[in-house]
């Protein structure tokens, strides 16, 4: 059998062509993503380049350099809204709170699949919407009576009312056993669907499971039913270190002397006195100042121990005073 060199050698120049072809069209859309790059079609209102600052919690924040100044991004090419919640905003921006701090997400990204939800996470790791984004203020807040977190203050109420933590102790830091559920805060993130499962067929995802069913609380109050779910996302999110976190240590609680609050005569309450703490204030006919104290009040400095939680109460503390992560949330 004969060999056409020619036609050979004609094959092998179409080749080599359409691979040069590939090779130059491959590089001149890289070329033009390089200049133009999908994040700068988002800047027609505002200076080009990439925005980027550092947070409190030493990460990198780039949100805004699609979405200026907080700003929800403008799909109809006419740069970005103003943001929906300029109050948050500003107190948290001068503190150096950034975007995905709340939001989550990949701060660092340029590419919107990446920044909004790193792929293959979508589920377990999306960006934080209301109302599940109240979860995200229990990184640096504890639960309690600022703006914004009312729906994650109303979860750990429910969380306590329901008495969760008797089978879910928050303060034990375990994996759970024979007696008692594991700590929800050791488990990692779950989507949305797994918590919202396991709280209305909790076999689902634990076949010999003895949990009760929240499907009665779905039903009769769906808004409740996800106020417990955003606090239960709260519980896998990070706690924010350094700068950013407001928390109080539990520890200093302890510090404090009977003086502080029994300055009178013969060491009698002077002042109004109030606690911050919204599970005292919810059930101030209940925790009366003689149902904790002792009837004589110890002097300045002698009283450590002298005032004990009642024992019901007890383990309902750690909702907002995490000792897994060495304080108060």
């Amino acid at each position: 059998m004969a060999i056409d060199l020619k036609a050979d050698a004609r094959r092998l120049r179409t080749v080599v062509a359409g691979c040069a072809v590939a090779l130059l069209a491959t590089l001149t859309v890289a070329g033009v993503q390089a200049v133009r790059p999908s994040w700068r079609s988002q800047q027609k209102a505002s200076t080009p380049g990439i925005v980027q600052k550092a947070t409190c919690t030493g990460a990198v924040d780039r949100c805004e350099t699609c979405h200026p100044g907080g700003g929800r991004r403008d799909t109809g090419g006419k740069g970005a809204r103003p943001p929906s919640h300029p109050e948050i905003l500003a107190a948290h921006s001068r503190h150096g709170v950034g975007c995905s701090d709340c939001h989550g997400g990949s701060g660092r990204a340029l590419e919107a699949q990446v920044a909004h939800a790193f792929p293959g996470h979508e589920a377990t790791d999306p960006m934080m919407k209301e109302p599940h984004l109240q979860a995200s203020c229990a990184r640096c807040h504890v639960p309690g009576d600022t703006k914004g977190m009312e729906r994650l203050v109303n979860g750990e109420r429910l969380y306590s009312e329901y008495g969760c933590g008797i089978c879910h102790p928050l303060e034990s830091g375990g994996r759970g056993g024979w007696d008692f559920g594991p700590d929800l805060r050791a488990g990692g993130r779950r989507s949305l669907p797994y918590l919202e499962t396991s709280l209305t067929d909790p076999a689902a995802n634990f076949p010999e499971s003895t949990m009760p069913t929240f499907l009665s609380l779905k039903k009769s109050d769906p808004a409740g039913f996800t106020d417990l779910v955003i606090f239960l996302e709260s519980l896998e999110l990070p706690r924010a270190q350094g700068a950013c976190s407001v928390r109080e240590k539990s520890t200093s609680l302890a510090r404090l002397s009977c003086a502080t609050c029994h300055a009178g005569a013969a060491g009698k309450a002077s002042g109004r006195l109030e606690h911050r703490c919204l599970y005292f204030k919810d059930r101030k006919d209940q925790l009366t100042c003689g149902g904790c104290h002792a009837e004589e009040v110890p002097a300045a400095g002698k009283g450590e121990g002298s005032c004990p939680v009642e024992r019901e109460h007890r383990g309902n503390c750690a909702g907002c005073h995490d000792e897994l992560q060495g304080g108060a949330r």
